[in-house]
């Protein structure tokens, strides 16, 4: 089996996309010698490396085998993939390992001296119902109590949540906004969890009681969503809405978007855009706007992997990177040529580390060149 072939395996075994054929043919191959083997798993932990830019997936080896193996031996029915087909990904692995496969990480800017731009932290602004408001930080020490009698108090996460009593409570409202480059995480009364990411403002009830539990989100969140059949949980953003009983699922719905995108990562929620509506299962993505709602299946644990400190790039436009990037690590991005927005790039980073360290993996990729003046990045083609 040549390099192609094997980097192709990676990738499809990597995407879930594994067709029956592809598992067979892999399954024999890899039987056939120890060799076979331990190539295989090499390129598997560069491809790995090489997606987290400097991370590294320490599963335990036995187990990692186990369920590479039971996968394979499992893999479903389907159309058999080309090698064409992934050529972007394979080009952009190809690349990315030649760049990350020694031990460790190292910066690779060459002998410029990096301008420093440092990632987004933990913060937000609380809004109470009397129109106070609350800076909110990692390291916020707090207990408060609303007017109905809930309180708030620092909770897990280093975020906050909300502890009510017991019995009916006065229905009032809190407002939680999240500036560029912060991020936060609050627990509802139910039990709700929600994460939010840069530049995003979460409207909701104190008290979780009553007939339905119903929020307004501006910007991006992922939510875990306590189940009550009962009392249904409802998001509304721009002109759509999203029902839910109890389930995780994300959803991006800035300013400026044409439509709102929601990602189901388990059970089950009801998409509605005017007169529309449909019921997404795990592993699709509905776009919902005024164009009615268009369903697509995708990696749910990419679309919310920013919520565990990465950027997953996948097929985006330079310009859909740039602007992730500039909400979390508050910066403006400038082009001189509006065609380099078209640019396609596959990567991934750690949302963690320096703005530079970010942009000089993307120039590898994608052959454009960053220059930062303070809080402006502008970028010119090389």
């Amino acid at each position: 089996m040549d390099e192609k072939r094997i980097i192709e395996f990676v990738i499809l075994y990597c995407r879930d996309e594994l067709t029956a054929s592809d598992a067979t043919e892999l399954d024999l191959w890899l039987k056939e010698s120890e060799r076979h083997r331990v190539l295989f798993t090499t390129y598997l932990e560069r491809y790995r490396l090489a997606r987290r830019v400097g991370f590294y997936d320490a599963m335990d080896e036995c187990r990692a085998w186990s369920r590479l193996t039971r996968r394979i031996r499992y893999v479903g029915m389907g159309r058999k993939s080309r090698f064409t087909r992934y050529f972007p990904y394979v080009a952009s692995f190809l690349l990315l390992v030649s760049v990350f496969s020694y031990t460790g990480y190292k910066y690779f800017g060459g002998d410029n001296v990096p301008n420093i731009v440092e990632p987004g932290s933990s913060k937000a602004v609380l809004q109470l119902s009397d129109g106070r408001t609350i800076p909110l930080s990692a390291d916020s020490v707090m207990s408060l109590t609303e007017v109905n009698g809930v309180v708030i108090e620092k909770g897990e996460e280093g975020g906050i949540r909300y502890l009510v009593a017991g019995g009916e409570v006065e229905t009032v409202f809190n407002t939680i906004r999240v500036p560029r480059g912060g991020e936060y995480y609050l627990c509802l009364s139910d039990g709700t969890r929600i994460w939010l990411n840069s530049d995003s403002e979460l409207t909701y009830p104190v008290s979780m009681v009553g007939s339905s539990r119903d929020v307004r989100l501006k910007g991006e969140a992922y939510f875990e969503v306590a189940r009550d059949e009962v009392h249904p949980f409802r998001v509304a953003c721009g002109d759509s809405r999203i029902t839910v009983f109890g389930t995780k699922f994300n959803i991006m719905a800035y300013a400026g978007q044409r439509d709102v995108v929601t990602t189901l990562v388990d059970g089950s929620v009801q998409v509605t855009a005017g007169r529309d509506s449909l019921t997404l299962v795990p592993g699709e993505q509905s776009l919902s706007g005024i164009n009615g709602i268009h369903v697509k299946k995708v990696d749910a644990n990419m679309c919310i992997a920013w919520i565990s400190g990465i950027f997953e790039f996948e097929n985006m436009t330079l310009r859909q990177i740039t602007e992730q990037l500039g909400r979390w690590y508050d910066v403006t991005f400038v082009y001189t040529d509006p065609v380099l927005q078209d640019i396609m790039f596959t990567g991934a980073a750690d949302r963690h580390r320096s703005l530079d360290i970010v942009l000089k993996m993307i120039e590898k990729l994608s052959g454009v060149y960053f220059e930062t003046k303070g809080d402006v990045i502008v970028i010119s083609k090389k």
